[in-house]
């Protein structure tokens, strides 16, 4: 038999984006193995996400390694979360107390979690560490002897640049100097972490067949006579929460798809994803404009299925704003303030958004040197480089040395 090729994968779980994200990825690299006749052994790390990662994945594996006979295997271990984004309570907005107190705890424990990391690597037999985007695993793949990719389109350290005072800021910095590699997705605006040239990747998402997407348009609208809104904004509708006046819950012509764990003002009407779907990307299939906040997944399926987008803007958030200027004349945007959600007129302003947003596509920019926004066959890119990486085993190229550890 073949020898397998083992990997170490890393998934943050501050909201789904990473793990939407790393299931495109991760189903390529199964395949691309199968194809290949080679096992795959995959030890994923997450947190929260970590149940999500297993339905979406675990049938893969199990079909793919009962078909092909190749001995593919999925392996989960469930690790602490990172920081993530502290935010006041019932708003989009950043709580730098908060963010202060949570990056502060991260920071003294950090010291075990990468003792504890570099001990599991150490176990697995992996021969590449991948990571979206959890610090921990790169001076923890150091010490364990292992090469490693971060695959991003930020990480903590500039998220919190203006979130954070730079005392908190240089020990957030210090991890990712231990990459060997990154590959940094569109919106990426980073340091140059590792030693190789940065590769730079679009955007790309989960398979959304359309002949399923369809399908279940006419499940959530049998009547055909609504505009279907997928409505990821990001905050539930505690008291004085933007949603409580949201008049677009009640707009006639609209109907919004939300999550499961979506809380919602009392007389609203909406289509709930079901918590034991894995496929949520169909449902942005089925919509017709997507409001959410500038989370790298949903703007990624959005750009990738075609859907106009409502971006809720976050002043603080590097990375919203590294985001929305990469659609700033490519895709169909409307840029909304928090304060937006309550106008009247706002379901008017979408039916106007996804009214031209066949006709604006032909006015974006189409300069024939710029990249796509989503490549076609971007995700498969990237897992046969990660691919090709963990199969040369041993250190990557370039690799500094271990002292350089912190």
């Amino acid at each position: 038999m073949a020898v397998a090729i083992s990997i170490a994968y890393y998934v943050s779980d501050y909201g789904y984006g990473h793990a939407a994200r790393s299931v495109a990825v991760i189903r390529e690299l199964l395949r691309q193995a199968d194809e290949a006749g080679r096992p795959l052994q995959l030890h994923l790390a997450s947190g929260r996400a970590l149940p999500f990662l297993e339905r979406s994945l675990t049938e893969g594996f199990a079909a793919a390694a009962r078909i092909g006979g190749c001995g593919h295997r999925l392996l989960t271990r469930r690790i602490d979360s990172d920081p993530g984004y502290a935010l006041r309570p019932g708003s989009l907005q950043a709580d730098p107390l908060r963010q202060r107190a949570a990056a502060l705890a991260y920071l003294e424990a950090l010291p075990l979690r990468i003792r504890r990391e570099a001990a599991w690597l150490g176990s697995t037999g992996a021969s590449l560490a991948v990571s979206d985007i959890v610090a921990e695993a790169f001076p923890a793949a150091r010490r364990a002897g292992l090469p490693s990719v971060g695959l991003s389109n930020f990480t903590w350290y500039t998220a919190y640049q203006e979130l954070l005072p730079e005392e908190l800021l240089a020990p957030l910095a210090r991890p990712y100097l231990d990459m060997d590699a990154f590959v940094a997705l569109a919106g990426a605006s980073e340091p140059q972490w590792g030693d190789e040239p940065v590769e730079r990747a679009g955007y790309f998402c989960r398979v959304a067949d359309p002949e399923r997407a369809e399908q279940l348009r006419r499940r959530l609208d049998p009547s055909g006579g609504r505009r279907l809104v997928a409505l990821f904004p990001g905050m539930g509708s505690g008291p004085g929460s933007p949603l409580e006046r949201l008049a677009l819950l009640r707009d006639p012509r609209w109907l919004a798809v939300v999550s499961s764990g979506m809380e919602l003002p009392a007389g609203a009407e909406a289509v709930r994803i079901p918590e034991s779907c894995t496929e949520s990307q169909l449902y942005v299939a089925a919509c017709d404009a997507v409001l959410t906040k500038p989370g790298w997944g949903t703007v990624s399926e959005a750009v990738c299925l075609g859907k106009p987008l409502a971006l809720l803007e976050r002043p603080r958030f590097r990375e919203d704003r590294c985001i929305a200027e990469t659609l700033r004349g490519r895709h169909p945007l409307l840029r909304l303030g928090e304060e937006e959600l309550a106008e009247p007129e706002l379901g008017d302003r979408l039916l106007e958004l996804a009214g031209r947003s066949g006709a604006a596509a032909g006015e974006l920019r189409t300069e024939e040197e710029e990249a796509p926004l989503a490549p076609p066959g971007e995700a498969a890119r990237i897992a046969a480089r990660l691919l090709e990486r963990a199969a040369a085993g041993g250190q990557a190229p370039g690799r500094r040395p271990l002292e350089r550890s912190q």
